[in-house]
């Protein structure tokens, strides 16, 4: 059986304009990201060619490296168990199943249909999956130091008989400072391709390998805008940005960079920011600001070597 590198390779040389859209979400609870200290799990596809299916794969943010599990038959009964590292209520953990590597590798290999969640004093909840290559969510509401997914049933793959899960997140009920976005506007947008998607909901997905790419034909990003709502009116005071393609140096030098934007708040007053030519997470401050939504109009980029188009891969505003 032979499977890439895991390495998501993101931007395609050709891109599409888009136009105007919006993306409404319901209503966003405030909650924060469980940080996974450990995880075990019932088995593991062997490396090969270069690439490896740990179990550590689901929580390194990246949506295009998986565990993949390496039981005989379908995945049944595998498992992977989360060390929460001390007790936190957990309000629910959000799924990647299947690999994400590509929309072609998502359908060869098998993913999970169907979850049991067992938690530390032994309660155990089911979670049944769509067929679909999106984040689902399942909902648990009880304090827990530990989170164990085995699989109880799958969606077959073309190819495959291994089930993976590219990443799992686990949300606790504490206030997060990032404020919560409802609603997405852009300017542009490169339509979906074999790799997935690039929609500006990847920048608040917490996975630095997914990202929001402009869609104008012709131009670099410069004049591009993107539009973040909150569910009320805010007081923010920074900006968290992980500038251009994430998840690979070399992807991330190939493709354009934005070196200068304006913020726009929902009263009308703008300020324009700096942003480091970097593919680090950065935090930029504005000042405090209460408003109900921010426009980030790129002023500035910074050309790669080869896409020439604009991408971010995480943004957040911080109250």
């Amino acid at each position: 059986m032979q499977r890439p590198n895991a390495l998501h390779t993101s931007a395609q040389a050709v891109f599409f304009t888009v136009g105007l859209a919006m993306l409404m979400l319901p209503a966003v609870a405030s909650a924060g990201q469980i940080k996974i200290e450990a995880v075990t799990a019932s088995s593991s596809f062997p490396p090969e060619e270069g690439a490896s299916y740990e179990p550590t794969k689901i929580k390194d943010g990246k949506a295009g490296s998986s565990w993949v599990e390496g039981d005989s038959g379908s995945g049944l009964g595998s498992w992977i168990e989360l060390d929460l590292g001390g007790a936190h209520t957990v309000k629910e953990i959000k799924v990647w199943a299947g690999m994400w590597y590509s929309a072609e590798f998502w359908e060869r290999g098998n993913r999970p249909k169907e979850l049991e969640i067992t938690l530390a004093d032994g309660t155990k909840t089911t979670c049944a999956l769509a067929d679909e290559m999106k984040p689902q969510t399942c909902a648990i509401g009880k304090s827990t130091t530990s989170v164990k997914v085995k699989v109880k049933g799958v969606h077959s793959g073309t190819t495959w008989l291994d089930t993976a899960i590219s990443e799992i997140q686990v949300w606790d009920d504490q206030v997060n400072t990032r404020a919560p976005v409802s609603a997405y506007e852009v300017s542009s947008g490169l339509p979906s391709d074999a790799d997935g998607n690039y929609e500006l909901v990847n920048t608040t997905d917490g996975i630095i390998d997914t990202m929001w790419c402009e869609g104008s034909k012709d131009g670099d990003g410069v004049g591009e805008w993107i539009e973040f709502s909150f569910d009320k009116s805010r007081k923010v005071s920074k900006l968290e940005l992980m500038n251009g393609i994430g998840g690979s140096v070399k992807y991330w030098m190939l493709g354009n960079r934005a070196t200068k934007a304006t913020l726009e708040f929902s009263d009308g007053t703008k300020i324009q920011v700096e942003i480091k030519n970097s593919g680090r997470l950065q935090t930029i401050e504005f000042g405090t600001k209460a408003t109900s939504k921010v426009r980030i109009t790129f002023d500035e980029v910074y050309k790669g070597k080869e896409y020439n188009d604009l991408c971010i891969s995480e943004a957040y505003f911080l109250e």
